[in-house]
Formats: C-alpha cells, structure tokens, sequence
C-alpha cells in the first residue's frame, strides 16, 4: 500500500518548519532593469500580433522553427531571464513534437473541448513529461500520459462547477471510484463516459495486476478529489484538517502523475514526487485566491487573515525549496538543470500571482517584493486580461495554424 497518510505527515513537519521571513531570491530587478523587459514584452506582443495575421499565417503553418520559436526564445530570454540550459529543454523538439501531438490527440478524442481544456490538459503533459526526463525515459504521449491529463479538464470542471450541487458530485464521485476500481459502471453523462473511456487508456497501458501501485495511486488522487468536497463546507474543517486535505489533493495527483510514466516507482520517488504535488496545489491556492474567497472555498490560504498572506507566500516558497530538494532522488545529468527550471518558473508565477491580486497584501509586502519581478506589478496588472487573451491566442496559431493535421491521423497511431 502507499503510504499516503505518512507522506502527508512528512511534508507537514517540513511546512510547519518552514520559515515566514521574506525569502532571498536569485535577482534583483532595478526599475530601469524593469523598463527595460517591459519593453522587450510589448516588443514581443506586437511581433505576435503580426504572425497572427492573415498575411503571415502561411508563413507561420509552414516554418514555425523560423517564423516563432525564435521570437519566444528572445522573450523568454530579455523578459524573464531564463539561462540557456533552461531553454534548451523548454524548447527542444521533444517538449515541441508532444506538445503538438497532445494537441492533435484531445482535440480529436474531445471535439466539444474548448482550446481553454485543452491547454488546460497540456500543462499536466508538461509535468509528466519532466517527470519522464528526469528517469530517463522518452518523452512522448503515451496512452497513460494523454488519458491522465484529459481527465483534468473532464473531471476538474465538473467538481468546480458551482452550478452542480455537493450531492451530484459526490454521486459522481463514488461512480468514477467504482470504475478506478475497475469494476463496471454505466455513465450517466457524457463527460462520464468521457473519463471512462480514458480509465481504459490505463487498463490497455498498464495491467492491473502487475501495477498494483499504480492503481492505488489513482485512487489516491480520486480519495483527495473526494475529500476535497469537504473545503466547500464552511466553518466545519479545523486548519488542521485543511491542511491534510489540500496536501492529499496536490501530492496525490503528481505521485500518480509518476506511477503513469513509470508505472513503478520507488518509496523515495513517491515521497519526493508528492512533495512536488503539494508545491504546485500551493501555488494554485496562491493564484486562485480570489475565486476561493468568492466561491467560500476553504483552502490554507483563503482561510488566512488579510495580515498573514505575504506570510503564507513566503512559507510556500521556503517550503518549495525544500520539498524540490528531495527530487534529487531522480538521478540522471539533467536532474540538477530541470529542477531549477521548475523552481525558477514556479516562483516566478508565485511573484506574479501575487502583483495581480495585489488587494489581498499589505503595501509594504508589495513593494518589497515587487523589487525581485522582471516585470514591475503595475505593468503585470495592466497587461492581465491582454496576456491571457495573448496566451490563448498563440495556443490556437501554434497548434491549429502551424501544423496542419496529418490526413490520415487516427486518434491513437501513436501508440
């Protein structure tokens, strides 16, 4: 069995020990240094803007190694200062070719998905992928990768749909726990039949009785979805108990992410990987703050007072730093690189997540930390709806413009 009460434990001792003191970071930024990659950032949205017209499309479908890429690398390069060993993972053509591959996968398993699910999906493909670098395994979309990572948008957007009461998704729940389980269940929707279907990704990947650990990791995750029901129920949950169910939720969902690509895993493996889950739940209660509070969702972080937030977003990037570390039990050359790129980019979203929700910090913590982002607070805030509207639309030029759907693609001729 996974010890999953233990590993929630662990992290615990290592988050109650984590300091609140404002963390030391790799750069300073001086406000000419910020004018400067703000600069390089319009300079960037406006080239994006001119291949997504209708003069450069052609251009873009049939060279995007020439027309875009390049562009990318130099913002990634003079807006958020990413080191070339860092690029040459972000944009090598592995991480490219499965990007473009899972693209092509959800949108012809899933026509009713928006481009929004699908990206959505894509960032847990990002996860499995550096997962699947660190313990040297091709990276590629393989049954278990595409199904894991489909049945977020599926099953995330049905239990955060407040439109759907506490009960019907509970039913859902026990539903989709009995076919984990492998056990047969008729779907009573169509996003039911949907995540059934791609449970059988897993079965025709991975038989059940040769990775018994691997199916209790999915109903690890499917116990945290479960248990997670409970942060919808106001004042009834001790922090304690908050706290014990966020870490299950996150940690759960990133140790089975591991279980897919390996399909085994050792005990350290599966502790390291679960603190990596708690890390990014973290940094999704941080961004999501806003809706949390909004939809009475009780998380570590809504449940603070207004004083302690800064205090919480630096305990989690203490807590991070440690929680990381323990990945150094994937041993492989790029392991010391791909950690630092992770912790790189999840910090810089935690800077930026908390200048666009600046209502929830005090002036000073602000100001203090705005000195260590590439981009000053204001210009983030101002560029919000813009970069998210930008960030969609480039998903669509890329996969939709730039590569043109194989003819006789079938859904699974991969694997």
């Amino acid at each position: 069995m996974i010890p999953v009460q233990e590993y929630i434990q662990h992290f615990k001792r290592i988050w109650e020990e984590s300091s609140t003191e404002f963390p030391k970071f790799q750069r300073f930024y001086s406000p000419n240094e910020q004018s400067q990659r703000e600069t390089n950032f319009e300079k960037f949205q406006k080239k994006v803007s001119e291949l997504q017209s209708k003069n450069n499309v052609r251009q873009l479908r049939n060279s995007p190694e020439k027309s875009f890429f390049p562009v990318f690398k130099s913002f990634l390069e003079t807006v958020f200062d990413f080191e070339p060993e860092h690029l040459n993972i972000i944009l090598s053509n592995e991480f490219k070719d499965v990007s473009k591959d899972f693209f092509y996968k959800a949108r012809e398993f899933g026509p009713e998905l928006t481009p929004e699910n699908i990206y959505q999906g894509l960032r847990n493909v990002w996860i499995m992928n550096g997962i699947q670098l660190m313990m040297k395994l091709p990276v590629q979309i393989t049954p278990s990768v595409f199904a894991y990572s489909m049945i977020y948008p599926y099953s995330d957007n049905l239990l955060d749909n407040p439109s759907i009461s506490s009960k019907e998704k509970s039913e859902f729940s026990v539903r989709f726990n009995h076919r984990l389980h492998g056990e047969p269940v008729l779907p009573e929707s169509d996003t039911e039949s949907q995540l059934f279907k791609l449970v059988s990704l897993f079965e025709m990947q991975y038989e059940r009785l040769q990775f018994p650990e691997l199916y209790e990791s999915l109903y690890a995750i499917q116990q945290g979805q479960t248990n997670s029901l409970n942060l919808l129920k106001s004042n009834v949950l001790s922090g304690q108990e908050i706290t014990e169910i966020c870490f299950e939720k996150g940690g759960a969902s990133v140790l089975a992410d591991g279980y897919l690509v390996a399909g085994k895993l050792t005990r350290e493996q599966e502790q390291a990987l679960f603190g990596y889950g708690i890390y990014l739940q973290l940094l999704d209660d941080i961004q999501d703050v806003k809706e949390d509070f909004g939809a009475n969702t009780r998380t570590i972080f809504s449940c603070l007072n207004g004083e302690n937030l800064g205090e919480f977003v630096n305990k989690t990037i203490h807590f991070g730093r440690v929680a990381l570390d323990e990945m150094k039990c994937f041993e492989m050359p790029l392991t010391g690189t791909f950690l630092s790129l992770m912790n790189r980019s999840i910090e810089t979203m935690i800077v930026e997540s908390v200048g666009l929700n600046e209502r929830w910090y005090t002036n000073e913590y602000l100001e203090q930390l705005n000195r260590f982002s590439p981009l000053r607070f204001e210009f983030v805030r101002a560029k919000k709806s813009q970069s998210s509207s930008q960030r969609l639309a480039l998903f669509r030029k890329i996969f939709e413009s730039s590569y043109s759907m194989p003819p006789n693609a079938t859904m699974f001729s991969g694997f």
